[in-house]
């Protein structure tokens, strides 16, 4: 007897020796809403942890990586065997298509870090696709009908995007059309499932581009593939020459660009008015022949004349310059910018402004 109180006694001091600790497990790390309306409002799900530890433990805290999301959750004491619930809350307001969002949770037992996630599909409200998509083509809504690359140098590769948004019910696959053999397009991901985003990606190649300067193009965006409705999509680029390569001694010996006038003054115009004749000069004042190699205005009512696009050293060209009234577009003011690319290190784009006022 008294053997077996020894052993029970031992086996009682050795349980006291054991450490105790705290320790939590997760009932599950995500949660998908699926697809919903924007207009129900913020969404809800919980996620639960279990302490299976021996000691007490504590959620210290909680952060979301969008402000869209909104985690509740108690910092009081958790006893072993019992569970801790965070409340999660999304807010769709402005936020069409799929989202991803993660929280992190920070506890004083083991795992000190865990990243919870929630995701779904918002089907936007029709303000919201309004100001966020505002051209419609057919179930598809687009951010923009222009693709602007700005400027990019001769031999550069340069990306962009249109974001579009599904607005139907279906699952669609548009494609696009018609791109100019110099932008290579295309749509990811190329199956868009219902209320989710995508765009139509670009890359644009310059040297495969003829054009220099200020260079329009489009394509053709069509909605589904077997949709005949489409909607032109305009690109544009203004392509100047790269000089990176040039070494000290060729910049040395460079032409050099100069124009007589920064502006053209017309003074006052009106509308009924005979087209109105100026002029201005381009100089070479460098030591290699200046090649200009695009010279344009953007403007219907003014045109341009140059006879001679390679000027000497130390010679210059005249730039005629008409402007038709009838076709200026504000009724107040002409405010063009003609603008000139040439083989100028130092100037490779030139802009002289052509302005007047526009009376009745």
């Amino acid at each position: 007897m008294n053997a077996i109180k020894r052993c029970a006694l031992a086996a009682v001091g050795a349980l006291m020796l054991l450490p105790a600790w705290a320790e939590n497990k997760w009932l599950g790390k995500k949660h998908d809403f699926g697809a919903f309306d924007e207009n129900v409002g913020t969404v809800y799900c919980e996620f639960r942890l279990v302490n299976t530890g021996t000691e007490p433990m504590a959620i210290t805290g909680v952060r979301a990586n969008c402000g869209c999301t909104r985690p509740e959750y108690s910092t009081k004491p958790v006893a072993p065997g019992d569970t801790a619930v965070i409340r999660v809350g999304f807010d769709p307001k402005g936020r069409p298509g799929r989202f991803s969002k993660r929280i992190n949770v920070d506890c004083s037992a083991a795992p000190r870090r865990t990243s919870l996630t929630i995701t779904g599909t918002v089907i936007g409200s029709s303000n919201t696709l309004k100001s966020r998509y505002p051209i419609e083509v057919g179930p598809v809504r687009l951010r923009s009908n222009t693709i602007a690359y700005g400027k990019v140098l001769k031999g550069e590769t340069m990306g962009q995007y249109v974001d579009a948004y599904n607005a139907s019910a279906d699952t669609l696959r548009p494609r696009v059309e018609g791109a100019p053999k110099y932008i290579h397009a295309m749509l990811q991901p190329k199956v868009v499932p219902p209320g989710e985003q995508f765009i139509i990606s670009t890359v644009l190649h310059s040297n495969e581009a003829s054009g220099w300067g200020i260079v329009t193009d489009s394509l053709l965006f069509y909605p589904d593939a077997g949709s005949a409705q489409a909607k032109k999509i305009e690109t544009v680029v203004i392509l100047e020459e790269n000089f990176s390569k040039l070494t000290p001694e060729q910049r040395a010996k460079a032409p050099l660009l100069e124009t007589s006038e920064t502006a053209l003054d017309l003074e006052r115009v009106s509308k009924g008015d005979s087209p109105v004749e100026s002029s201005f000069d381009i100089f070479n004042r460098g030591k290699s022949p200046l090649v200009i190699r695009a010279i344009s205005c953007p403007d219907p009512a003014v045109s341009i004349r140059l006879k001679d696009k390679t000027i000497k050293p130390g010679k210059s060209a005249k730039v005629n310059v008409t402007v038709t009234p009838s076709m200026i577009k504000s009724p107040e003011l002409l405010n063009a910018r003609i603008n000139i690319i040439a083989n100028d290190p130092q100037h490779p784009s030139t802009m002289v402004r052509v302005v007047a006022e526009v009376v009745k």
